[in-house]
């Protein structure tokens, strides 16, 4: 089964002022797949209540995590309160299309140093690969990433 990034207790805090919101503050996680607006989106537990396409804030000074009321009222706690939280990243699988795939197959070596790739460099390859005008200019994306495979196989 799959490990969660994050399972830990944490205090329930609400910040100052009428109408302020109820959080949770986690640790900084360097390497979470953040959006422009420093969202990631997860699922997980808080307690026994369950989290279904969530998202959390990754921002400089920690993570935060939004309890709403409908969650409180569930878990019966409130500000003050430890809760247990459980937490998987619930971002989409990156899908590598099937022409690149015959390929890589074709050279296990080279497969097996494209999946080393951090998520972030295998999306912006793809992206780069598919982005391409004509199937021609695909085709020559794709011998050219294969090449740059081959050499950082050669440099290890």
């Amino acid at each position: 089964m799959e490990k969660p990034f994050f399972d830990d207790h944490c205090k329930l805090e609400k910040s100052a002022g009428k109408g302020g919101w109820t959080f949770l503050t986690m640790p900084i996680f360097e390497n979470l797949p953040k959006k422009k607006n420093s969202t990631v989106r997860v699922r997980g537990f808080i307690d026994s209540y369950e989290l279904k396409d969530f998202h959390i804030w990754a921002m400089k000074k920690g993570t935060f995590l939004a309890v709403k009321a409908e969650i409180r009222k569930a878990i019966k706690k409130e500000e003050g309160d430890t809760v247990k939280v459980t937490l998987w990243l619930d971002e989409p699988q990156m899908v590598i299309p099937e022409d690149f795939m015959v390929c890589l197959r074709d050279e296990p070596k080279l497969l097996k140093r494209f999946e080393s790739y951090p998520e972030k460099a295998k999306k912006e390859t793809i992206d780069w690969i598919f982005s391409a005008k004509t199937e021609d200019d695909k085709i020559a994306r794709i011998a050219k990433t294969l090449e740059k495979l081959e050499s950082e196989l050669g440099k290890k």
